[in-house]
């Protein structure tokens, strides 16, 4: 028979581990509270666009009048500056290399685009190729070089696997990874269409195109398209152009960019589409505002200026501590809800 005395002692020390474990249990959604409330400075990149007629309108707006929430919760505005003439801003033309390459206009117009570009921005122009971005002319503040480093697409089916494996490898191999304030975009001339899962039929939940979104919203790039057909058989329909322009829709609105195209077919010229996208470029600003959460989060940015709106991404990378030059002084609270 078992001592009495032993048994009595081994259920209060039983009541002790159960009561330390009911201690450390109740703490740990305590601890991680603290840790999620950590308060810092994110940035967010936005672009003014006239509400009504949805083309950039220059403007003058000020802090006071831009509003954002992460998560449904306002955050504090810390600083809004435009990016135009900072001289931190990187753009990457990315051309799908499987494009029909019938005229060399378009081409052209994109040349001519990247010799107007403001002298401090950085500009960088790769190829999509079985899946990789072959960065041909790297970041530079040359546009000779840049522009001379444009070609008319291979044209060869399946030359680009998919968009959207291209879009996640730059995204994650940044030809710049130094420099981790500057304002990241791509402009991707591609037909839109992910031959390796949804070809024919539009799935907004298409997994390559979700996880492109998210590499770029984890890594600040804004995503703007124009849309052009490929040489493969699934362009020829009407359906393939209906598939990869609502994806590249998809990605556009989900990282703060635009989607440009002229009905289902090929624009004759690029020129009204990449005068639109250089005033986009003109009319952006950086949004460094107090955050309180940790990896992607959902934010709502917003003016009190009529007729204006904002363009952002729908989620933003928060936790990512900002270079000390970067960073900006907290003022009073933040109690207005938007």
């Amino acid at each position: 028979m078992e001592n009495k005395f032993w048994v009595h002692c081994k259920r209060g020390f039983q009541s002790v581990i159960v009561a330390g474990i009911l201690v450390v249990t109740a703490a740990i959604p305590a601890l991680a509270k603290n840790e999620s409330s950590a308060e810092t400075a994110t940035q967010v990149v936005v672009t003014v666009v006239d509400h009504t007629h949805d083309a950039p309108k220059k403007s003058s707006i000020q802090k006071s009048a831009v509003s954002i929430k992460e998560d449904g919760k306002p955050a504090q505005v810390l600083e809004w500056k435009p990016a135009a003439g900072q001289g931190n801003t990187q753009l990457v033309v990315l051309i799908d290399d499987a494009l029909q390459a019938r005229s060399s206009v378009n081409f052209s117009d994109i040349q001519k685009f990247i010799l107007q570009l403001p002298k401090s921005t950085q500009v960088a122009v790769g190829y999509m190729q079985y899946g990789r971005v072959q960065i041909v002319a790297g970041f530079t503040t040359d546009r000779e070089t840049a522009a001379k480093s444009i070609r008319l697409p291979m044209g060869i089916t399946g030359v680009n696997a998919s968009p959207y494996f291209c879009l996640s490898d730059l995204a994650k191999h940044w030809p710049d990874q130094g420099n981790a304030a500057a304002v990241r975009q791509v402009l991707m001339v591609t037909d839109g269409i992910d031959r390796y899962f949804s070809a024919r039929t539009y799935d907004p939940e298409d997994p390559y195109v979700s996880a492109a979104i998210q590499d770029a919203q984890a890594n600040r790039i804004i995503v703007s398209s124009i849309y052009f057909r490929d040489i493969g058989f699934v362009d020829r329909g009407l359906n393939g152009s209906f598939v990869g322009g609502n994806y590249l829709i998809q990605v556009a609105d989900a990282t703060g960019g635009k989607m440009y195209y002229e009905g289902l077919s090929n624009p004759v010229t690029f020129y009204p589409f990449l005068k639109d996208y250089n005033l986009r470029l003109a009319n952006t600003y950086v949004l460094t505002f107090l955050a309180h959460g940790n990896g992607l989060q959902n934010i709502k940015v917003s003016s009190e200026e009529h007729g204006i709106k904002l363009k952002v991404p729908d989620k933003v990378t928060v936790g990512q501590q900002l270079p000390k030059e970067q960073q900006a002084v907290p003022g009073p609270k933040v109690t207005d809800s938007l």
